[in-house]
């Protein structure tokens, strides 16, 4: 971990294990599944609802977290890893819907600034939005070695709630000056912080402003399994969806492969 004490990102003192590691998290199982392919699988814990794969990846101590969906599960799982593992940096990783028209499906965003588009960005104590490590910002910025993954640096906005209507998508874009959507990033970065952890979110794009998801929002649950008699009513009563399904398929799956070249290059250099 060298590079880390060159960058003089703050390191948690040993719990448990004696090693300084990486925690990476993706709410469903396809985000993490290309790196969970990668790496070599030393422990596997499930509990509660997430999956914590720790192990090897690019020669760096990593643990692999699969959170479940949204704001609960996501805190939970960011203070169950920081309690029990050495973590000297969090990335948030995994699927997000564009707020601007200009990015494209498979495009990787490094978020500098990760903001809160719910309420509880009012209460008394919270930040309403939380800056990357500068760090870890560089050396996301440089993107991958092979050059062909298309990537750029922005900024995001969590909410609580999922609304991929194309309205909600530009209201979101508009209030927040936000480049990118998603569900956990800034709850973890509001623990991460609080812990003085460095932080990051980099995230690829799986569905655009002129893509339709519906109705996905619905039909699947906190940890991205599919509710097989709602789904089947949803379709029943509107067959317009089934085509939905072969263009989230279609791609969740460059998103994968592009995220998945994306972090396991960035986990080689720190």
């Amino acid at each position: 971990m060298t590079n880390l004490y060159d960058a003089g990102i703050r390191l948690v003192a040993y719990v448990r294990v004696g090693v300084l590691m990486l925690a990476l998290l993706g709410a469903f199982g396809q985000e993490i599944a290309g790196l969970r392919r990668q790496m070599a699988i030393e422990e596997v814990i499930a509990s509660r609802g997430r999956n914590l794969f720790r192990g090897r990846l690019k020669n760096r101590d990593c643990l692999l977290v699969q959170t479940g969906m949204g704001k609960g599960r996501a805190e939970s799982a960011i203070q169950w890893v920081l309690e029990r593992y050495p973590v000297a940096a969090v990335i948030s990783l995994g699927f997000a819907g564009a707020l601007t028209p200009e990015l494209k499906i498979g495009e990787v965003v490094v978020c500098s600034t990760m903001h809160c588009g719910s309420r509880f960005e009012k209460e008394e104590g919270q930040a309403k939005a939380y800056a990357a490590d500068a760090n870890l910002l560089v050396l996301a910025s440089r993107g991958p070695r092979d050059g062909t993954t298309r990537f750029c640096l922005g900024s995001g906005v969590t909410v609580v709630q999922l609304d991929s209507s194309p309205q909600r998508m530009q209201e979101l874009g508009h209030n927040f000056h936000a480049d990118i959507v998603d569900m956990e990033s800034y709850w973890i970065a509001r623990i991460a912080s609080a812990r003085q952890v460095p932080f990051i979110a980099i995230r690829s794009i799986s569905d655009t402003m002129q893509h339709d998801v519906q109705p996905f929002d619905r039909i699947l649950t906190s940890d991205g399994r599919l509710l097989w008699k709602r789904a089947a009513l949803c379709f029943l009563l509107h067959p317009q969806y089934l085509m939905n399904v072969f263009t989230l398929f279609r791609n969740t799956r460059l998103a994968e492969r592009n995220l998945t070249t994306f972090i396991s290059d960035l986990v080689a250099r720190i």
